[in-house]
């Protein structure tokens, strides 16, 4: 009886190791009986929190078109979304506030939605030890560092039925540097974006 209710745990253990993984840098969740399903995705425009540059909501569209591609997903043009939009404009139906009937008219069998709550660079001033070896003794210092912040959460939704397949976050939104560090916040960005690529990748290939 011990022997049967071990088994029993072990298998709950790994279906949930299935819907839920913590990759090095990204927090995963995902429906991979579901995700299988998917073939087509069409990805939405992401949203931003107030001040961020759109265009850094583009820049992530375009990375996740990319890794969508990469886990071999055909993704819907974006001029055939922006066109279906455009209809609803028209005929102020509100049928595309619907994501299955969206889905539908675009062929697509999941949708993906973003948005970038978090992008800026400051300077701080920080406080660090540093070992003094006429005194052999630690001295506390000050000294300036840059710090990246870029945070983007996204999730994939079925247009079958309406229910979430995939959520994806950076785990590690900020990161400190040197002042003389070439790094920017760009590339910050982007680096992150590759990660996140990364890990879906990994996290698909996981038995």
């Amino acid at each position: 009886m011990k022997k049967f209710y071990l088994h029993a745990l072990i298998i709950i253990f790994n279906a949930f190791l299935i819907t839920f993984m913590s990759c090095s840098t990204s927090q995963i969740s995902v429906n991979k009986k579901e995700m299988k399903k998917i073939q087509t995705v069409a990805i939405m425009k992401f949203d931003t929190a107030d001040g961020i540059n759109k265009k850094i909501a583009k820049d992530c569209e375009e990375s996740f078109k990319g890794h969508f591609i990469s886990i071999k997903k055909k993704v819907v043009e974006r001029e055939k979304i922006d066109a279906l939009l455009k209809e609803v404009e028209k005929s102020h139906t509100g049928l595309y506030d619907n994501t299955i009937e969206l889905g539908r008219l675009s062929g697509a069998e999941a949708l993906l939605f973003g948005e970038v709550t978090e992008y800026k660079e400051e300077v701080r001033r920080v406080k660090y030890n540093e070992y003094d070896k006429k005194t052999k003794k630690n001295i506390e210092k000050e000294k300036d560092k840059k710090f990246f912040t870029f945070q983007l959460n996204v999730r994939l939704v079925s247009t079958a039925t309406g229910n979430v397949i995939l959520t994806l976050k950076n785990k590690y939104p900020e990161n400190s540097y040197e002042m003389t560090d070439s790094t920017t916040l760009v590339r910050y960005k982007e680096r992150i974006l590759d990660q996140m690529g990364d890990d879906l990748k990994e996290a698909l290939e996981e038995d």
